[in-house]
């Protein structure tokens, strides 16, 4: 479709706003779960026992499943607060946005978060306006007829109305064939939306855990998982929960004992985690009650929508909020006190600025419901009427979703057992569900009576299993194990699938005996559940089910056995890779790799000549996660084979095993006549890094412009000064996308032999390319560079001056200070603010005396940049001058003088 709008410009913007938040994506294998009804064999038959359908759990890593299903339509991932939808989505866009300038003809991603109060088109364009770019209504439109957009769409259950949601079900109707990925809570407010592909996002595993927590503890890690016990693991399964557990842990030594003392203790401790910033007189005596009065009030919303929260509000309406309450305390100057604490909280704690720069909102709603639980703990404990009432409390509370969370704050942190009991009691009389979740969340000393209540309900079994699933505490074991011998098969299935999410060594004898269940829906439910637990125990039984009758039963013994990790396993594993199902052969390779020992090599060596191009790619998969040379010569082979996924797997794992002895056979591939075989030759070669395959590599670029930029980037992981004649002559190719690859892996590679090369780029038409070659420069430092990057610094497009600015502060050298100075009276505001950028990573006394300066200026943009720039320095020159910034009219300026 022909249009005059520059997306490659936001795709661009989109891959470099990501480096700045790309450490925030510190989990590669966050794994979600996908359930699959596969018909019988046999569909002319009337359904019996023999001829059921069957049941089949898939697991993949988040992102492998995304790309998988998008591609049939709409998905729906699903998971806990805090699990990392967000942030999944995120680094999907820029992996899409990647692929997308690199081999073009992909659908443009675009992010659309659903918590802010605007249509989807809106959102989208408002999307591409972030980028500098107008994108209308209509164009949008086209974009989706055309099948060219890929919309991520974050946060069903946010949505700030009804009236949001029932536009966004119309829009998902209207647009069956636009490819959107949704993200909701597991209790998701607005239903699925029809959607039958449903990804759900996985809690961590024991392996994920001890990786976080030893990156975030490298001294502490192990002490802090051997408190960190099995009745925990509800606190600690999610990214947020887990990183907040660690910097609490770092400062007390201690492990709270429920999600509810983990947040207060985060608040207790926030501004140690922030530095001790100075703040406001009495804000630090509190800014709790504040943030809980914030916090009740916006959830509350508006009264004549009484299902709807507010997520974002204006900041006028936020200070109108404090100050109605400070005023009811008695506070004189309520006014004054309301606007200050605001900024200090907005500045020093746990609120932000929203998309919109006149609302505000909190860092997560997990913090929003927290303080809205403590306002509810406070009703309680003050014995209000709307909580001391049961007709009351199940009215305005019980009675909405959006008071779910924050009432399981509540009875996480409520100390009196009858109270916590009886909310229980009166939540099983509004909903089940909601009853049997809350159950879970009283303190560990009343779950007993609280699942009593549960446990006490007169309900069909399946049902039964079902709400002591939602209770998620091992209370609930007991009475699961008597389900596991129920005489409807569903429901014995249904209890294996609820032990194995309490995932509790308790269940292990009532699994095991499932493990030999009539029914194979049962034993593979049973296998699945023995996987997570992840308990040695199981070994003996699901080693006799890798040969059980049912392929799916099969399959999810591998998976348990790979799940556990213990080389135990191998043997049995091993007799999988030859079995006749290639499905059960696919997932014994995959426990073989998570099992990661030598000793699976022969046998994943025989699968690499399978039949099955699955089977020999998960092979391939396998042998590169084990990473020995012993697998060298069968992954050679693969590389040349005829199903590309499979070539490409395979150059993967050769570049991950990284020996030489792959080098001769891949240099051979650089001249395949196929496409695909010369990249993934190309980009192995470029993760072994050795100066040996730098001549075949040359060879590559004879061919299209596309594998000259996988050459470019192949040198500069390789990183030797022999390839930069090579390089040199590849930043004058006509292609600008290969003189910008040419430029990055000079940058790379930095030597000072690429500075006259890199100088002519900086003259390019591409600015692209001029952005690139400044980057390269500074990463170099050589002085050199400094006339040439001077005059970038007053470029038209804004990257470029940015670039340069910043190749300048990267040099350092006081040479660039009197050009830089006089750029700091340039007639373009944004000229100027690269140019403090700079100036303040050269910290020189010239500089800082220039910035006192510019501070004065009036443009907001410019003050902004320089007190940043001053704090840079860190000179105490500079302290009256920012104290007069921190009363300046502009937020953000006062915000970066404080």
């Amino acid at each position: 479709m022909a249009t005059p709008v520059d997306f490659p410009k936001y795709l661009q913007f989109l891959v470099e706003s990501y480096k700045k938040q790309q450490h925030l994506y510190t989990l590669t294998d966050l794994q979600v779960e996908v359930r699959l009804e596969i018909p019988p064999e046999d569909r002319s038959q009337p359904r019996s026992p023999q001829n059921e359908p069957e049941t089949k759990i898939e697991r993949l890593e988040v992102l492998a499943g995304l790309r998988k299903y998008v591609q049939q339509g709409k998905v729906l991932l699903v998971g806990k607060p805090g699990s990392g939808k967000s942030t999944v989505l995120q680094r999907f866009r820029w992996e899409l946005a990647l692929e997308a300038l690199n081999e073009g003809d992909r659908p443009i991603p675009v992010l659309v978060e659903l918590r802010y109060d605007q249509s989807i088109v809106d959102a989208i364009c408002a999307e591409f306006e972030n980028a500098q770019l107008i994108v209308s209504p209509e164009e949008v439109k086209d974009l989706r007829v055309h099948g060219k957009l890929l919309l991520l769409l974050d946060g069903v259950n946010e949505m700030p109305s009804q009236k949001r949601r029932q536009e966004l079900q119309l829009f998902h109707d209207k647009n069956s064939h636009t490819r959107m990925i949704f993200t909701t809570r597991d209790l998701a407010l607005g239903g699925f939306l029809g959607i039958e592909k449903k990804l759900e996002m996985c809690a961590l595993t024991q392996p994920q855990m001890r990786e976080f927590v030893h990156k975030h503890l490298p001294q502490h890690g192990d002490l802090l998982l051997r408190q960190l016990r099995d009745r925990l693991r509800e606190i600690a399964e999610t990214p947020l929960l887990l990183e907040m557990m660690c910097k609490v842990f770092k400062n007390t030594g201690k492990i709270p004992q429920s999600k509810g003392e983990l947040f207060q203790k985060f608040d207790h401790q926030y501004e140690e985690f922030k530095g001790g910033a100075s703040v406001s007189e009495g804000f630090q005596l509190f800014k709790s009650e504040v943030l809980q009065q914030l916090a009740f009030v916006m959830l509350q919303g508006d009264s004549q929508r009484p299902t709807d929260g507010w997520v974002a509000i204006s900041r006028d309406r936020a200070e109108g909020i404090l100050e109605c309450w400070l005023r009811d305390r008695g506070v004189v100057d309520a006014p004054f006190k309301a606007k200050e604490w605001l900024k200090d909280l907005l500045e020093h704690h746990l609120l932000q600025v929203a998309t919109k720069p006149d609302e505000i909102e909190f860092h997560h709603q997990l913090f929003q419901e927290y303080y809205a639980g403590r306002a509810l703990l406070k009703l309680l404990v003050e014995r209000h009427i709307d909580a001391m009432d049961d007709r009351r409390l199940q009215h305005f509370y019980l009675n909405y979703f959006k008071w779910t969370e924050p009432l399981a704050f509540m009875l996480s942190l409520l100390r009196d057992e009858v109270q916590a009991v009886q909310v229980v009691r009166l939540a099983l009389e509004v909903d089940l569900m909601l009853g049997a979740r809350l159950a879970g969340e009283v303190q560990r000393d009343f779950q007993k009576r609280a699942v009593g209540l549960v446990d006490g309900l007169d309900v069909p079994g399946w049902l039964k299993v079902e709400l002591l699933e939602e209770v998620r505490s091992d209370e609930a074991i007991p009475e699961l194990l008597k389900l596991v011998e129920h005489s409807d098969s569903d429901v014995r299935r249904m209890a294996a699938d609820a032990l194995g999410k309490i995932g509790d060594e308790k269940a292990i004898p009532g699994l095991l005996k499932l493990v030999e269940d009539s029914e194979s829906d049962v034993r593979s439910s049973a296998a699945y559940a023995l996987g997570k637990i992840g308990d040695g125990k199981a070994i003996p039984a699901l080693l006799k089910l890798v040969e059980d009758s049912s392929y799916f039963v099969r399959s999810s013994a591998a998976y348990a056995l790979g799940k556990i990790g213990d080389e135990k396993a191998i043997p049995g594993l091993l007799k999988l890779v030859e079995h006749s199902d290639s499905d059960v052969r696919r997932v014994a390779a995959d426990a073989l790799a998570k099992i990661g020992d030598k000793k699976a090599i022969p046998g994943l060596l025989k699968l690499v000549e399978h039949s099955d191009s699955d089977v020999r790619r998960s092979a391939a998969d396998a042998l590169g996660k084990i990473g020995d040379e012993q697998a060298i010569p069968g992954l050679l082979k693969l590389v040349e084979h005829s199903d590309s996924d499979v070539r490409r797997s395979a150059a993967d794992a050769l570049g991950k095993i990284g020996d030489e002895q792959a080098i001769p056979g891949l240099l051979k591939l650089v001249e395949h006549s196929d496409s695909d075989v010369r990249r993934s030759a190309a980009d192995a070669l470029g993760k072994i890094g050795e100066e040996k395959a730098i001549p075949g590599l040359l060879k590559l670029v004879k061919h299209s412009s596309y594998f000259v930029r996988r050459v470019a980037d192949a040198l500069g992981k390789i990183g030797d000064e022999k390839a930069i004649p090579a390089l040199l002559k590849l930043v004058e190719d006509s292609d600008s996308d290969v003189g910008r690859s040419a430029a990055d892996a000079l940058g790379k590679i930095g030597d000072e032999k690429a500075i006259p090369g890199l100088l002519k780029l900086l003259e390019h038409s591409d600015s692209d390319v001029r952005s690139s070659a400044a980057d390269a420069l500074g990463k170099i430092g050589d002085e050199k560079a400094i006339p040439a990057l001077l005059k970038l610094v007053e470029h038209s497009d804004y990257s470029v001056r940015s670039s340069a600015a910043d190749a300048l502060g990267k040099i350092g050298d006081e040479k660039a200070i009197p050009g830089l100075l006089k750029l700091l009276e340039h007639s373009k505001i944004s000229v100027r603010s690269s140019a403090a950028d700079a100036l303040g990573k050269i910290s020189e006394e010239k500089a800082i005396l220039a910035l006192l300066k510019l501070v004065e200026h009036s443009a907001g943009l410019v003050c902004l940049s320089a007190a940043y720039a001053l704090g840079k320095i860190g000179d105490g020159k500079a302290i009256p001058t920012l104290l007069k910034l921190v009363e300046h009219s502009d937020y953000f300026v006062r915000s970066s003088a404080a």
